[in-house]
């Protein structure tokens, strides 16, 4: 698994098709929130769209390895929000598309989502997650505090009525706690074994 993936990772067609496909894919994410920005506050645009958003993180992570750099805090930043985003709206058009709420656009946002998840799990395996305790928590705060306005306040994405609010929100924040949980305890394992 790990020879194929170093194949394909150092392969400049790979590598510069998932700059592509990150760097549209960032585009058409914040133009799918477009009405959801029309009616939010201009000070809650940088949390509206969770999607999007991590993508454009990944995409900085694949310019930062384009230069030979890299940047732990932006890496985990990126991979908790691909994971739980790309799951979240997976379960979500599953539930839509089981539900009866068939839509071509949904075949489009659930495989593009489901890449944005295995793109995370792929590029953490191989790469690892070098973060501090301190880049730990402050990412996990991050989309803590994303939860936090997304079902307190109430700015969440636009769902189908088919799926209830408490779901969504329940599998939100387990995802949160989960991967907050992981980022924890890899940086304090990392820690220790310094």
């Amino acid at each position: 698994m790990r020879k194929l993936l170093s194949s394909l990772i150092n392969s400049s067609w790979f590598f510069n098709s998932l700059l592509f496909i990150n760097f549209f894919g960032t585009i058409y994410g914040f133009y799918w929130y477009e009405s959801q920005f029309a009616v939010t506050p201009l000070y809650f645009w940088p949390f509206v769209a969770n999607s999007p958003l991590s993508v454009l993180y990944i995409f900085i992570v694949l310019i930062l390895f384009k230069q030979r750099k890299r940047s732990a805090f932006w890496e985990g930043l990126a991979y908790f929000g691909l994971i739980k985003h790309g799951l979240w709206t997976v379960v979500i058009v599953t539930v839509n598309h089981l539900a009866g709420n068939i839509y071509p656009e949904n075949f489009l946002l659930w495989f593009g989502h489901a890449g944005m998840a295995l793109q995370a799990v792929l590029f953490w395996y191989y790469f690892g997650l070098p973060l501090s305790l301190f880049q730990a928590a402050a990412i996990s705060g991050w989309y803590i505090f994303n939860d936090y306005l997304d079902y307190v306040v109430g700015i969440h994405p636009y769902v189908d009525p088919v799926v209830s609010i408490v779901m969504i929100r329940n599998m939100a924040v387990s995802f949160t706690a989960v991967l907050s949980a992981l980022y924890l305890f890899t940086a304090l394992r990392r820690k220790n074994s310094k």
